[in-house]
């Protein structure tokens, strides 16, 4: 597996010395920046243009390249003992992966499901790269189908919470949840569910949930109808203009923020 770029090669060798093989320069690069790839003891090698192009698939690759180990997802029964999760539904698009990815292992969730998509090993290197090396950091977890898991997760004692522009506005609901327990603890217990009419989600009652998962679809769909009926509640963000659309991986950071935080500095 090969990664490039300047910030995603250095947090690797920073971090992740034992999983690079190899670097690969493609260009002079400042005698500063040399020494400091040299300090980690690993094989160098000059590639010519036509090389480093090809391995970076035409994009900006700053001529510097690192041959990694393989990277795989963890699975299912490993990533479950984390919390909280985010689970991304339907998601492909490698820059808004790996954009999420670093927003996650920063602001502090426990992993990221990536669900409804396969992700291939260039897939991983792309979101690699576009997390700035920070998917090394972030455990993540590739679902086939979203359905399939999602009996087992309850099972595991997660809290359903989708992400959908008709849910519940998730200002008012953290109002709500600092009322019902206004000296919030730093380790939360489980909230009770309200009893559910029509089998749309009612709301929650007590503390907020120690275990629980944000479910974001595709930019374009959303989530789907079957995995929102699952959901224990629905929130969305509110919009003070009349524009009802934000990029999926903005719209995680806002999500992620409110929730871990509750409007609360930490």
């Amino acid at each position: 597996m090969v990664i490039y770029g300047k910030q995603p090669v250095l947090y690797a060798l920073e971090r992740h010395i034992n999983q690079i093989e190899k670097i690969f320069i493609a260009k002079e690069l400042p005698k500063n920046l040399f020494v400091s790839l040299k300090k980690y003891q690993k094989p160098i090698s000059v590639l010519d243009s036509k090389k480093a192009q090809a391995l970076a698939h035409g994009r900006n690759h700053q001529g510097i390249f690192a041959q990694i180990r393989d990277i795989k997802p963890l699975d299912l029964a490993t990533i479950k003992h984390q919390s909280p999760l985010l689970a991304l539904c339907g998601v492909s698009d490698i820059g808004n992966l790996g954009s999420i990815m670093r927003s996650a292992y920063c602001l502090g969730a426990g992993g990221v499901l990536v669900c409804d998509y396969t992700l291939s090993k260039s897939g991983i290197e792309g979101m690699l790269r576009a997390s700035a090396g920070a998917a090394l950091d972030m455990p993540f977890c590739n679902i086939t189908h979203t359905l399939e898991v999602l009996n087992e997760l309850k099972m595991a004692g997660f809290v359903f919470i989708g992400a959908d522009s008709a849910g519940e506005n998730i200002t008012s609901f953290l109002s709500k949840s600092q009322q019902n327990s206004p000296q919030m603890p730093k380790n939360f217990k489980k909230i009770d569910r309200i009893s559910q009419t029509n089998s749309k989600p009612a709301g929650f009652v007590g503390e907020f949930p120690e275990k629980w998962i944000l479910f974001l679809g595709s930019e374009g769909q959303g989530l789907q109808p079957k995995i929102l009926k699952k959901m224990d509640i629905t929130l969305c963000i509110p919009m003070r203009r009349d524009f009802d659309s934000l990029n999926v991986a903005h719209a995680t950071v806002i999500f992620l923020d409110r929730l871990l935080n509750r409007g609360q500095n930490e």
